[in-house]
């Protein structure tokens, strides 16, 4: 199949998929996204940063179903917001930096305590050398033989009896397929992914189709691979790491967006709403001048979220 082949059916493909989910109507009333976490990985004690690392819920029908990183603290957001680990189903993983993966292990712990009797599934990219793919993320937190926590290898061992299961998949991330991929369906949920770029860790973005609504999270990622727009087309909300101020040099451009070129993926995929997490010190304080830059390219409605706030599509 020649390349021009491989790009017209990847364009009808996606078109399609668009056409026909646009014919939905979002029922928002029974869909909630909800911050659990809206800060970065940086060790601040004053009230206006007192935000809890990366880590989002979606609610359905009044249930807590979908949890978007789990970042250290989120885990506290979770309990506060009266969610209940029985009703969730997936956990998904934008990339395993620290900020955004620490407090995995303490669900599953705290899960433990629960009438929870279903099994979990659990997404997340590939690994490099940098860092672990989701099958190794789990294998080197609850494996039997070489676990950080092995007496919590009942929850991924076949062998062992456990009340549930942690069902782990590997999403590949690679430079080369910049496709966008289905990697959950039922009758609840479509989600769908992409590969990001995030420096040298591999980072996958999501888009979430439920009750005809659309939520999609860019998770960290610079925009160097530019395939956030298609994956957010048409979003009810976009949810957008603003890390860094648009004066950023160095390694901090590397891994993030500036605010311009969220503006240019929110104007590009038409989203509904815009939500601005992820804040770090160096972009907490500048939500003036990014307003500004976004607004040259997206004029919807821009808000940058505190830990517990939530919004309907």
């Amino acid at each position: 199949m020649t390349p021009a082949i491989r790009l017209f059916l990847f364009s009808l493909t996606l078109m399609t998929s668009v056409l026909s989910y646009a014919g939905n109507t979002c029922d928002s009333k029974r869909v909630k996204l909800q911050m659990l976490g809206t800060g970065g990985p940086e060790l601040l004690s004053d009230q206006e940063n007192d935000r809890a690392s990366s880590g989002y819920l979606i609610w359905l029908d009044g249930k807590a179903r979908i949890v978007v990183d789990a970042g250290p603290g989120s885990l506290q957001r979770f309990k506060q917001s009266g969610a209940q680990f029985t009703d969730l189903s997936i956990f998904l993983f934008t990339h395993f930096h620290v900020d955004h993966s620490a407090d995995l292990s303490a669900y599953i712990k705290g899960g433990f305590f629960t009438k929870r009797n279903k099994d979990l599934f659990l997404y997340g990219p590939s690994g490099e050398a940098f860092v672990a793919s989701a099958e190794q993320f789990v294998e080197r937190l609850f494996s039997a033989e070489r676990g950080i926590y092995p007496y919590l290898s009942p929850f991924i061992s076949d062998d062992a009896h456990s009340s549930y299961k942690l069902k782990t998949k590997t999403i590949s991330w690679t430079y080369k397929d910049l496709n966008i991929r289905p990697v959950h369906i039922d009758d609840d949920f479509t989600i769908k992914t992409i590969s990001v770029h995030h420096g040298p860790f591999p980072a996958l973005a999501y888009r979430i189709e439920v009750a005809g609504c659309v939520i999609s999270f860019t998770g960290d990622m610079s925009g160097r691979l530019h395939t956030m727009p298609d994956l957010a087309q048409g979003s009810d909300i976009l949810v957008a790491h603003n890390a860094i101020p648009e004066d950023a040099v160095g390694v901090p451009q590397l891994l993030h967006m500036k605010p311009s070129y969220i503006g240019k993926i929110a104007g590009r995929a038409e989203v509904k709403k815009l939500l601005l997490t992820h804040m770090m010190e160096r972009s907490i304080n500048r939500q003036d001048e990014t307003n500004k830059l976004i607004n040259e390219n997206y004029k919807g409605p821009i808000i940058f979220p505190n830990d517990l706030d939530s919004f309907h599509p």
